[in-house]
């Protein structure tokens, strides 16, 4: 039982598995902005790696103008929750 336990807790993710409860919670109270941080930050990530995904990988080297598409609708839908959503609230 404890190595089982212990195997588990190595492979966990914590920034995943904490993002897991945010986002159902930021969901269930309609604060869609953090839906918009996160859509934010993986365009960030994207840009910086040169690696964005949609339905499979795509390398800005591969396919550039795909890549930037794909990079700028993640960054596009994460300001648009944002500005979205803190609007409303305010």
């Amino acid at each position: 039982m404890a190595a089982t336990a212990k195997k588990l807790t190595a492979n966990l993710k914590l920034p995943t598995a904490l993002a897991l409860p945010i986002l159902m919670a930021a969901t269930y109270f309609e604060h869609y902005y953090v839906w918009g941080m996160l859509f934010t930050y993986w365009a960030l990530i994207a840009i910086r790696s040169g690696e964005a995904y949609l339905v499979e990988p795509i390398f800005r080297r591969e396919n550039p103008i795909l890549f930037w598409l794909i990079s700028l609708m993640w960054l596009g839908f994460g300001m648009l929750y944002i500005v979205y959503d803190l609007m409303y609230r305010f």
